[in-house]
Protein backbone atom coordinates (compact mmCIF):
# COMPACT_ATOMS: atom_id res chain seq x y z
CA UNK A 1 0.00 0.00 0.00
CA UNK A 2 1.28 3.56 -0.71
CA UNK A 3 2.54 6.08 2.22
CA UNK A 4 -0.12 6.97 3.52
CA UNK A 5 -1.24 10.87 3.20
CA UNK A 6 -1.66 13.59 5.63
CA UNK A 7 -5.25 14.85 6.35
CA UNK A 8 -5.09 18.12 4.36
CA UNK A 9 -3.34 16.22 1.53
CA UNK A 10 -5.88 13.64 1.40
CA UNK A 11 -8.78 15.58 1.67
CA UNK A 12 -8.92 17.20 -2.01
CA UNK A 13 -9.07 13.06 -3.29
CA UNK A 14 -11.62 12.52 -0.73
CA UNK A 15 -14.40 15.51 -1.24
CA UNK A 16 -15.47 16.02 -4.95
CA UNK A 17 -13.94 18.72 -6.63
CA UNK A 18 -17.33 20.30 -7.17
CA UNK A 19 -17.32 21.84 -3.82
CA UNK A 20 -13.51 22.13 -3.48
CA UNK A 21 -12.51 26.21 -2.65
CA UNK A 22 -9.11 27.51 -3.61
CA UNK A 23 -6.47 27.71 -1.12
CA UNK A 24 -3.65 29.14 -3.32
CA UNK A 25 -2.41 31.96 -1.85
CA UNK A 26 -5.61 33.45 -0.26
CA UNK A 27 -9.07 31.91 0.40
CA UNK A 28 -12.55 34.14 -0.42
CA UNK A 29 -15.72 32.79 1.23
CA UNK A 30 -18.59 34.36 -0.56
CA UNK A 31 -22.15 34.68 0.39
CA UNK A 32 -24.60 33.35 -2.12
CA UNK A 33 -28.29 35.26 -1.61
CA UNK A 34 -28.75 39.06 -0.93
CA UNK A 35 -27.36 39.51 2.57
CA UNK A 36 -25.21 42.82 3.77
CA UNK A 37 -22.53 40.15 4.99
CA UNK A 38 -21.08 39.08 0.89
CA UNK A 39 -17.35 38.42 1.43
CA UNK A 40 -14.43 37.27 3.45
CA UNK A 41 -11.10 36.88 2.74
CA UNK A 42 -8.38 34.49 4.74
CA UNK A 43 -4.80 35.28 3.50
CA UNK A 44 -2.80 32.09 3.71
CA UNK A 45 0.64 30.85 4.82
CA UNK A 46 2.62 28.79 2.22
CA UNK A 47 4.11 27.05 5.15
CA UNK A 48 0.62 25.83 6.29
CA UNK A 49 -0.99 22.87 4.61
CA UNK A 50 -4.77 24.00 4.35
CA UNK A 51 -7.97 22.76 2.54
CA UNK A 52 -11.52 24.29 2.39
CA UNK A 53 -15.22 23.28 0.76
CA UNK A 54 -17.70 24.29 1.16
CA UNK A 55 -21.97 22.28 0.83
CA UNK A 56 -24.09 25.22 0.85
CA UNK A 57 -25.68 24.15 -1.95
CA UNK A 58 -29.35 25.99 -2.19
CA UNK A 59 -32.29 23.18 -2.69
CA UNK A 60 -34.42 23.94 -5.70
CA UNK A 61 -38.38 24.32 -5.40
CA UNK A 62 -39.96 21.29 -5.11
CA UNK A 63 -36.55 19.04 -5.00
CA UNK A 64 -35.16 17.30 -2.26
CA UNK A 65 -31.59 18.66 -0.17
CA UNK A 66 -28.79 18.59 -3.06
CA UNK A 67 -26.29 17.41 -0.37
CA UNK A 68 -28.80 15.50 2.25
CA UNK A 69 -31.07 14.27 0.02
CA UNK A 70 -32.20 10.97 2.47
CA UNK A 71 -33.63 13.93 4.96
CA UNK A 72 -36.92 15.63 4.65
CA UNK A 73 -36.36 19.50 4.49
CA UNK A 74 -39.28 20.03 5.66
CA UNK A 75 -37.94 19.09 9.06
CA UNK A 76 -36.66 22.28 10.42
CA UNK A 77 -32.90 22.53 10.41
CA UNK A 78 -32.42 18.98 9.89
CA UNK A 79 -30.63 19.75 6.60
CA UNK A 80 -28.59 22.86 8.20
CA UNK A 81 -25.03 23.69 6.54
CA UNK A 82 -22.48 26.59 7.15
CA UNK A 83 -20.76 28.58 4.32
CA UNK A 84 -17.46 26.59 4.44
CA UNK A 85 -15.03 24.17 6.28
CA UNK A 86 -11.69 25.25 6.24
CA UNK A 87 -8.89 22.28 7.96
CA UNK A 88 -5.23 23.53 8.13
CA UNK A 89 -2.31 21.57 9.71
CA UNK A 90 -0.03 23.76 12.59
CA UNK A 91 2.88 21.29 13.12
CA UNK A 92 0.64 18.41 14.61
CA UNK A 93 -2.24 20.43 15.63
CA UNK A 94 -5.33 20.20 12.85
CA UNK A 95 -7.74 22.96 13.11
CA UNK A 96 -10.82 22.46 11.79
CA UNK A 97 -12.91 26.39 10.95
CA UNK A 98 -16.76 26.22 10.68
CA UNK A 99 -17.39 29.86 9.11
CA UNK A 100 -20.68 30.88 8.57
CA UNK A 101 -20.97 34.53 7.05
CA UNK A 102 -24.64 36.23 8.32
CA UNK A 103 -26.38 39.10 8.16
CA UNK A 104 -27.46 39.09 11.64
CA UNK A 105 -26.87 36.26 14.55
CA UNK A 106 -29.66 34.21 14.02
CA UNK A 107 -29.41 30.35 13.87
CA UNK A 108 -25.35 30.46 13.66
CA UNK A 109 -24.42 28.59 16.37
CA UNK A 110 -26.51 25.43 15.17
CA UNK A 111 -25.31 25.78 12.25
CA UNK A 112 -21.55 25.32 12.78
CA UNK A 113 -22.73 22.54 15.65
CA UNK A 114 -24.58 21.14 12.50
CA UNK A 115 -21.13 21.49 10.79
CA UNK A 116 -19.12 20.09 13.15
CA UNK A 117 -21.42 16.91 13.49
CA UNK A 118 -21.45 16.49 9.64
CA UNK A 119 -17.06 16.98 9.17
CA UNK A 120 -16.92 14.37 12.41
CA UNK A 121 -18.73 11.83 10.42
CA UNK A 122 -16.40 12.61 7.70
CA UNK A 123 -13.51 12.39 10.07
CA UNK A 124 -14.85 8.79 11.18
CA UNK A 125 -14.83 7.03 8.02
CA UNK A 126 -11.59 8.44 6.96
CA UNK A 127 -10.69 6.74 10.39
CA UNK A 128 -12.61 3.69 9.90
CA UNK A 129 -10.62 2.76 6.97
CA UNK A 130 -7.11 4.22 8.25
CA UNK A 131 -6.65 6.32 5.57
CA UNK A 132 -4.22 9.16 6.58
CA UNK A 133 -1.74 9.47 8.61
CA UNK A 134 -2.71 12.15 10.80
CA UNK A 135 -4.19 11.13 14.54
CA UNK A 136 -7.65 12.27 14.24
CA UNK A 137 -8.07 12.94 17.99
CA UNK A 138 -5.76 16.06 17.98
CA UNK A 139 -8.07 18.32 16.17
CA UNK A 140 -9.48 21.52 17.51
CA UNK A 141 -12.70 22.93 16.10
CA UNK A 142 -13.43 26.38 16.22
CA UNK A 143 -16.54 28.34 15.23
CA UNK A 144 -16.05 31.81 13.17
CA UNK A 145 -19.73 33.98 12.56
CA UNK A 146 -18.79 36.74 10.36
CA UNK A 147 -21.56 39.72 10.27
CA UNK A 148 -21.61 43.38 9.75
CA UNK A 149 -22.88 44.27 12.97
CA UNK A 150 -19.85 47.43 13.05
CA UNK A 151 -18.68 49.81 10.73
CA UNK A 152 -16.64 47.88 8.14
CA UNK A 153 -13.46 49.18 6.92
CA UNK A 154 -11.91 48.04 3.88
CA UNK A 155 -9.05 46.26 3.32
CA UNK A 156 -6.66 44.07 5.54
CA UNK A 157 -7.22 45.22 8.93
CA UNK A 158 -4.31 44.70 11.94
CA UNK A 159 -6.95 43.00 14.20
CA UNK A 160 -6.70 42.61 17.79
CA UNK A 161 -6.27 39.46 19.45
CA UNK A 162 -9.29 37.02 18.42
CA UNK A 163 -11.29 35.45 21.32
CA UNK A 164 -13.01 32.43 20.83
CA UNK A 165 -15.72 31.64 23.83
CA UNK A 166 -16.57 28.05 24.53
CA UNK A 167 -20.66 27.49 23.31
CA UNK A 168 -22.21 24.83 23.92
CA UNK A 169 -18.65 22.51 23.27
CA UNK A 170 -17.65 24.70 20.74
CA UNK A 171 -15.04 27.58 20.54
CA UNK A 172 -17.02 30.58 19.05
CA UNK A 173 -15.42 33.93 17.91
CA UNK A 174 -17.87 37.07 15.66
CA UNK A 175 -16.14 39.05 13.61
CA UNK A 176 -16.96 41.64 10.76
CA UNK A 177 -17.48 40.23 7.25
CA UNK A 178 -16.48 41.85 4.23
CA UNK A 179 -12.76 42.17 5.53
CA UNK A 180 -9.00 40.31 4.91
CA UNK A 181 -7.97 38.23 7.29
CA UNK A 182 -4.71 36.86 8.23
CA UNK A 183 -5.64 33.46 8.96
CA UNK A 184 -2.69 33.29 11.49
CA UNK A 185 -4.97 34.99 13.92
CA UNK A 186 -6.98 32.35 14.16
CA UNK A 187 -4.86 30.42 15.73
CA UNK A 188 -3.61 32.12 18.75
Amino acid sequence: MADKKSLVELLPDLIAKEFQLSTKDTLCIEEKNESSCKWVEFRLKQSMPCFCFSIDKKRKKDKGDPIFPFFNPEVGGICSKNDAILICQKQQKIYVFLIELKAGGRKSLKQLEAAKVFIQFIFARIKLYDLSKDNLENLEFRGIVFSCRQTPTEGITKHKKIEFNNRNGLLVTEQECNQSYNLTVFLK
